[in-house]
């Protein structure tokens, strides 16, 4: 049975969390920084640990990139919350 990754589950909690909370259309309506504050948030709670130097929501413009336990990988900005899959890692 395939174990589904952690950055799949933060991933779902963050799109979830957004719609609910500010509708479809949230990418239009929210700055920048409270999408990336929240997402670095999930990240957080899901055990993730920054790979990168600096966390978007200590204004760095770079996306950070994030691993969690599970190995798997996730990448937060101002555009919210990615997973990254290992294959596209490897090429």
């Amino acid at each position: 049975m395939a174990v589904t990754p952690t950055a799949t589950h933060a991933y779902n909690l963050f799109a979830l969390t957004m719609e609910s909370r500010y509708g479809n259309n949230w990418r239009a309506s929210i700055a920048p920084e409270t999408i990336a504050a929240l997402a670095d948030e999930i990240v957080m709670g899901f055990g993730g640990h920054a790979v990168s130097p600096t966390l978007t929501q200590s204004g760095g413009s770079a996306p950070t990139v994030w691993r969690f336990p599970d190995g798997s990988h996730a990448r937060t900005g101002h555009f919210g919350l990615r997973r990254e899959d290992l294959e596209e890692q490897a090429a």
